[in-house]
């Protein structure tokens, strides 16, 4: 199933095992139950206070559904941390077998319009659903803490939110809290009462006077972990003596007492102990390879049934974690005691972790080891291939330490894990930095780590020229898969991964420099291997690009089946906005203009564009541009029109190398625009040489200098200039149809009446088959009398024709006065707002700076009576305006 939560998380997300014989204590429960019926609890105290222990007992005696997550420091990414909660809900198993949700994989575009679609799916739940977010102090990036904020603000009804913490986090609560929809559970209620201590040291087999309990709920204040230590400090029958040492709650009182606790075990048994510290959770054959016990898992289990600070997590008996004070100080008395072992014990696990096909933990132990070499093989042989999948933000997390490193020293291995770090952060001109530094350091390196450089070098090499929509995107998609031709399979295991990505970009780059058979070749192995492989998101991007190579050759049917299958999977995944995804809206939006619905085309650009951005896929951008002004023109809005063309021009002129055939596309758009506003002249002007090679773009451009000549009067150079395009069977069915419909009425103002009817005939004959009908309507009513004459004399396809003559409805506007009242600028900028971009990133797309974003921002709100961004947003959408 996609979106399957990987084996680190699946222990993150299983709450810990109740130890045998705890302590029952209703009262907690019932604080609990009481915060179900409320909506929020939140259980915000110290270390060792007894929070996860209390939860996860109250969570066996309940019968409602409960999901677990123990939030850790890659949370802090938006995408990782909701990727985790839908894996927490997952292997929570409170989603039924089909529900939607458990399709949805966060992906590197995820943003707010995603996080909408999660909480509307946990408000379809048939049931309250307990979510417990485990150590959420660890969160601190703003967006996520705004972002749970948002979640407990706007609550589902079926979610019971569940918040343990060192201490209050950063989100929200407190108008929860004035309406009593706040449960605050804390430390003087997790502390243990007089009954309960007495009942945990009773069944340790511990005796205490009275005085004696008094004296250590004083010194203790009932401190969970404390009263624990000090039973595990009097098992050996010195009570009074226990109860004596005990003297404080601080730290070093926790410490000395835990170091009480190690000094009880035989010296084997401690050595387990602070060599298994290493590892945030440890299993026995883990532990087996850093200590060379074979009976690991009995260990384990024993302390777990001692309750010496060690619980289990996941499958019973399967996975286990250290409480953290009892880790930190078996870390702490590691390095005292046998310094330098650590990286070796850390080099050891991530050797371990490799083999169990983890490439995420083992980089993070290869890092603790400081093992940058290792980074750098882990990367380039099985990690690399994790960026396009949710794993990417963790693996981002895990080379974090080798990129900090590159700044200060860099070697190849910490340049390319900079590299990938600044890739999945969208920063495409520092991966390329990262790149060409990595590259000057290539030479006299081991091979084992020289040849899988090369390959990830290339790899990014690809991805710049990609988002940067480069003509050298096909040198660069080549020297990938010319590399990995060489490239011995046992040094980079993810070759196939590396060559399905090679071909998919081989074949775009063809796409949009005009080498449509090629680009069709590759894209369909591209798609194939990357199907195999379940590369979900490679496979998009090879099925989008192939339906805009059916779109451009006329092939509407099999371009709507293919971008329909496509997209049936991107909305399944929430991958709307990826750049992977843009491909789709460009082929949808054209098949739906190509069919004459003006009015989906314009939705399905308008979102294609909020999606994209700068950089994301410039290529797809560019041609999402084009098409807005084609939409612009269908509409017979020339001021639109002009306004689409002058920001296409502007974005073309930011690309430093664009290829062929996207260029030539944009000038065609820009022709369009002059000839909706009456100035051919100025059509012609902006078309290249159109004799310049018989492909679609000359084909686009012929037909576009044959209108302007068209309004010029100058009908006899259209013969000459449209021959190339009416060949039969025609290779591009849209310039085919459009070619003899112009020559059609040339011929009928020349009065070669029986010529100008064959020519319609055969328009008609060549379009009806895949429902072409823009090109008649965009011929407008000149047209009319000659399809006229057709139903009349010929009497083929007149189901077809009745649509030729009929204007389609157009595209609702909101009232006049408010499409007066926003400027051309406002109501370019309001498009925006439904996005995460912030003033300055929609400065950079639209080219202003981040003063005249607010300034234009501030008059949205006043001109739509709004206060806030989303009040804006709202109002907007009433007026249809969005």
């Amino acid at each position: 199933m996609p979106g399957q939560p990987t084996g680190q998380l699946r222990l993150r997300a299983s709450p810990p095992t109740v130890p045998f014989g705890l302590v029952q204590r209703p009262r907690l429960d019932r604080q609990l139950n009481d915060g179900f019926r409320a909506g929020v609890t939140l259980v915000s105290a110290g270390p060792g206070a007894g929070k996860t222990v209390a939860v996860a007992s109250w969570l066996t005696a309940v019968a409602h559904p409960a999901a677990w997550l123990c939030v850790d420091e890659s949370d802090n990414d938006l995408r990782t941390f909701w990727s985790d909660v839908l894996g927490a809900l997952a292997v929570g198993d409170v989603l039924s077998a089909n529900h939607w949700l458990l399709e949805l994989v966060p992906g590197t575009a995820f943003g707010s319009s995603e996080v909408r679609r999660i909480r509307a799916g946990l408000a379809e739940l048939p049931r309250p659903v307990t979510l417990v977010l485990d150590e959420v102090h660890q969160l601190t990036d703003r967006t996520v803490l705004d972002s749970l904020s948002e979640l407990i603000e706007q609550q589902p009804s079926t979610l019971r939110p569940v918040l343990l913490s060192r201490a209050d986090p950063a989100v929200r609560l407190h108008r929860l809290r004035v309406a009593g929809g706040l449960t605050e559970i804390r430390a003087h209620e997790l502390a243990f009462t007089q009954d309960e201590a007495a009942e945990l040291f009773t069944r340790d087999g511990i005796t205490l006077t009275a005085d004696q309990l008094r004296a250590l709920l004083d010194r203790t204040l009932g401190w969970s972990a404390g009263l624990r230590l000090a039973a595990m400090s009097a098992a050996g029958g010195d009570t009074a003596g226990a109860v004596a040492r005990f003297t404080g709650t601080t730290t070093s009182v926790a410490e000395y007492l835990l170091g009480e606790v190690l000094d009880r075990q035989s010296q084997a048994d401690r050595d387990f102990l602070l060599r298994t510290s290493i590892a945030e959770r440890i299993n026995a054959p883990l532990a087996t390879v850093l200590t060379d016990r074979a009976d690991s898992q009995s260990i384990l289990e024993g302390m777990v049934a001692a309750n010496a600070f060690v619980v289990g997590v996941g499958d019973p008996g399967t996975w286990f974690r250290y409480h953290p004070l009892l880790r930190e100080l078996m870390q702490h008395r590691l390095a005292l005691e046998q310094p330098g072992i650590a990286d070796a014990l850390h080099a050891s696990a991530s050797a371990w972790f490799a083999a169990q096909g983890d490439p995420i933990g083992a980089i993070r132990h290869a890092t603790r080891a400081g093992d940058w070499d290792g980074v750098g093989r882990l990367l380039t042989g099985s990690a690399l291939p994790l960026v396009l999948t949710p794993a990417g933000s963790a693996l981002a997390a895990a080379l974090e330490p080798a990129m900090r490193r590159s700044v200060h020293q860099p070697t190849l291995s910490t340049l390319l894990a900079a590299a990938i770090w600044h890739y999945q952060r969208h920063d495409f001109t520092a991966m390329r930095r990262d790149t060409i530094e990595a590259f000057e350091l290539l030479a006299g390196t081991a091979d084992d780590i020289r040849i899988p450089a090369e390959v990830l070098i290339a790899a990014t090499t690809l991805t710049y020229h990609r988002a940067a929509a480069s003509e050298q995107l096909a040198g660069s998609s080549a020297r990938l898969l010319s590399v990995l031709e060489r490239t011995p399979r046992r040094l980079v295991p993810a070759a196939r991964h590396y060559r399905a990505i090679g071909l998919n970009n081989l074949g775009v780059a063809q796409l949009w420099a005009g080498n449509l058979i090629a680009a069709e070749t590759n894209l369909t192995a591209g798609a194939e291997q990357a199907a195999e492989l379940g590369m979900d998101l490679s496979e998009i991007t090879a099925r989008a690009h192939l339906a805009i190579l059916d779109v451009i050759h006329g092939r509407l049917l099999r371009a709507d089946r293919r971008a329909g299958a496509a997209r049936q999977l991107v909305d399944r995944r929430g991958w709307a906005s990826e750049p992977q995804a843009l491909g789709l809206y460009v082929a949808a939006g054209m098949t739906q203009l190509a069919w004459g619905r003006s009015a989906e085309a314009a939705d399905t650009i308008d979102a294609g564009l909020v999606a994209s951005s700068r950089g994301s896929d410039t290529g797809c951008r560019l041609a999402l541009g084009a098409a807005a002004v084609g939409v612009a023109v269908a509409l017979g809005q020339a001021d639109t029109a002009r306004s689409a063309a002058d920001r296409l021009a502007a974005e073309l002129a930011g690309v430093p190398d664009p290829p062929d055939l996207l260029t030539r596309w944009c000038g065609v758009a820009l022709a369009q625009a002059q000839l909706l506003s009456g100035d051919p002249h100025a059509a012609i002007r902006s078309i290249n040489d159109p004799f310049e090679g018989s492909g679609f773009a000359a084909a686009l451009e012929r037909v576009t200098l044959a209108k302007a000549h068209l309004a010029l009067g100058q009908p006899q150079l259209l013969p000459e200039l449209l021959d190339p395009v009416t060949g039969s069977p025609p290779e591009f069915l849209g310039p085919a149809v459009e070619a003899r419909i112009l020559l059609a009425l040339a011929a009928d103002r020349q009065r070669r009446d029986t010529a100008a009817l064959t020519l319609i005939t055969e328009a008609i004959d060549l379009a009806q088959p895949q429902g072409l009908i823009r090109p008649f309507l965009d011929a407008g009513a000149s047209v009319t009398a000659l399809l006229s004459r057709h139903r009349s004399l010929v009497g083929r396809h007149l189901d077809f024709t009745q649509q030729l003559t009929v204007t389609p409805p157009p595209r609702p506007h909101p009232p006049a006065a408010m499409i007066d009242n926003l400027t051309e600028r406002e109501l370019i900028v309001l498009r925006y707002l439904p996005t995460m971009l912030k003033a300055g990133e929609i400065g950079k797309d639209l080219y202003l700076s981040v003063n005249t974003v607010k300034s234009h921002m501030r008059a949205i709100y006043r001109k739509l009576d709004a206060t806030n961004r989303r009040a804006a947003v709202e109002r907007a959408r009433e007026l249809n305006l969005l």
